[in-house]
């Protein structure tokens, strides 16, 4: 609007530069005239790179350039020999580490939909294998807690399903749950205690959540995804929050397509 304002000003100006301006000196007014045609063209011309600088503007409000997600170093022995809780194929050569609060709204999130899709197109057949890790958040008071009944039944290999449930049932988490949750999944309770006392079990999610910090996860759910190689997690990426499938997708495929190249 505004540059088609001044095109119609434009005439205007010099139509009362001609019948207002006039002089008997034919030449100063053919001067002057060839004068205001320059200015003329040259507003135009300015006019048209402001008018291609917005373009540009809008272009760049509406389709933004894509941030390619911060790359880590090497994690060496990502899995510590196994014995983090892992889904799917332990020999893949894709790896996505998640670091996570049973009572983080957004954790949650990401497990009833994208987590979903990336279970049923790359963990179930084999291409990713996927380890949880611990970071419950100091203002959540009963993280830890579902963290510690979390992994005592992982050590009776019932992780994946006391994880699940946990999520589902945010709101009543604490020991009346744990006990029974531990009920349902046919846990031996005596052991189950006992790991839930097991001070060791604790300092384990100290130690995730130390590590956590050391990579600079500063909130939940945060993941790492890279290439396997030497039992190593080579340059993950980090992806912070509860991202979309089609975040995880792009990655994961271009992760694999650079395996196949190789």
């Amino acid at each position: 609007m505004f540059i088609q304002t001044v095109r119609f000003i434009i005439p205007l100006v010099l139509l009362q530069f001609l019948t207002g301006c006039q002089s008997d000196d034919n030449d100063n007014l053919k001067l002057e005239v060839e004068l205001l045609k320059e200015e003329i063209s040259e507003l135009t011309k300015e006019m048209g790179e402001i008018q291609n600088e917005v373009k540009e503007i809008k272009d760049l409000a509406f389709n933004p350039p894509k941030k390619e997600p911060p790359t880590l170093p090497n994690q060496l022995n990502f899995s510590e020999g196994g014995t983090l809780p892992i889904l799917g194929n332990k020999e893949a050569k894709i790896a996505i580490v998640e670091f996570s609060d049973f009572q983080c709204p957004y954790c949650k999130r990401f497990t009833d939909n994208a987590f979903k899709q990336i279970k049923e197109n790359y963990i179930d057949n084999g291409k990713v294998q996927y380890i949880a890790r611990d970071f419950p958040l100091s203002f959540h008071a009963k993280a830890k807690g579902a963290a510690i009944a979390a992994a005592c039944s992982l050590k009776q290999n019932s992780y994946w399903t006391m994880r699940e449930m946990l999520f589902n049932n945010a709101k009543d988490l604490g020991e009346e749950f744990y006990q029974k949750a531990a009920i349902d999944l046919s846990l031996n309770i005596e052991e189950f205690n006992k790991c839930m006392e097991d001070q060791s079990v604790a300092d384990k999610i100290e130690q995730d959540m130390t590590l956590g910090k050391s990579l600079g996860i500063r909130g939940t759910p945060t993941f790492l995804i890279g290439r396997v190689e030497n039992d190593q997690l080579v340059e993950p990426q980090i992806v912070v929050g509860a991202q979309g499938y089609a975040v995880f997708e792009s990655l994961l495929e271009g992760l694999s397509n650079s395996d196949k190249k190789e």
